[in-house]
């Protein structure tokens, strides 16, 4: 039990359940896409420290100690600020604005991408773990995730080792397949065909070994359409993009619920930036 205890807290801290209501999206001015070393961010006399992928407010100030960087995206212009430490700034709706230090270096940045971050519910927060982990967990697709991929691949945590039952339905309960396996992960296979922008249920379960009761997970997940798969493509960065664009078309893709996607552009930021990263697990 101590081993999916381990596992579900940090499934808890992950930054791919990043979700607030659209309200708190619409009042944002942009993002932190990037920091190195340390730094706060004051708003409304409360203070915190700077995070990647925190929302800037208006009439936030932000200072950056010695040494310290960071980038801020803001919506309005279409632009991304570097900073370096020390420095303090004010964010304006269409600016950022030097109060000691340094100024920022303003350098454009993809306006496609911008629009597309600037309407998706993403922050910089994480689920909170509210009760005892149960006996078995769906870990991915998480659920109500946008896949963009047609041979999902499911995981899950048990308390035990088991035998499993999984199954897929859509959405009137008609069963699609079913299989048992005893291992912990299972990728749909290529006979089974899923229909493009349609939504279904995984089901995972087992009876316990212990005490003869059956533990259930379950989840939905939706195939994206052809339509939305050319949208998000049509988003991604060029292989030489700055880091700042990757960040952003991350967070974007956690925007839009394609959690999967997402993990795997964290992967390719994190060849080349370890510590945002470590940031991002970490994220409050």
């Amino acid at each position: 039990m101590k081993t999916i205890m381990r596992s579900w807290l940090a499934i808890s801290m992950t930054v791919f359940a990043l979700i607030s209501g659209q309200a708190h999206a619409q009042a944002a001015l942009g993002m932190v896409l990037d920091v190195q070393g340390n730094g706060k961010m004051e708003v409304n006399g409360v203070s915190s420290k700077l995070q990647l992928l925190a929302y800037l407010q208006p009439k936030m100030q932000i200072t950056l100690d010695a040494g310290a960087k960071a980038s801020l995206s803001l919506y309005a212009t279409r632009a991304v600020y570097q900073l370096t430490g020390p420095a303090t700034v004010t964010v304006e709706k269409d600016g950022v604005v030097s109060v000691q230090g340094q100024k920022a270096v303003v350098k454009p940045m993809a306006e496609k991408l911008v629009r597309a971050a600037e309407t998706s519910n993403v922050i910089a927060g994480a689920v909170r773990m509210r009760q005892l982990p149960p006996r078995i967990v769906a870990v991915s697709p998480e659920n109500s995730s946008l896949l963009m991929g047609s041979r999902p691949v499911f995981n899950w945590i048990s308390a035990e080792a088991a035998e499993f039952d999984i199954s897929i339905h859509d959405m009137d309960e008609k069963l699609i397949f079913s299989e048992k396996i005893r291992e912990n992960n299972w990728q749909l296979p290529e006979k089974v065909k899923l229909e493009d922008g349609a939504t279904y249920r995984w089901q995972v379960s087992y009876v316990s070994a212990k005490d003869g009761k059956t533990s259930t997970a379950k989840a939905e997940f939706k195939l994206a359409s052809k339509a939305e798969i050319a949208t998000l493509n049509d988003l991604k960065p060029a292989d030489t993009a700055a880091v700042e664009e990757w960040v952003m078309y991350a967070a974007m893709l956690q925007g839009k619920r394609a959690f999967t996607d997402a993990r795997q552009v964290w992967q390719l930021i994190a060849k080349q930036r370890p510590d945002l990263q470590k940031m991002s697990e970490t994220a409050p």
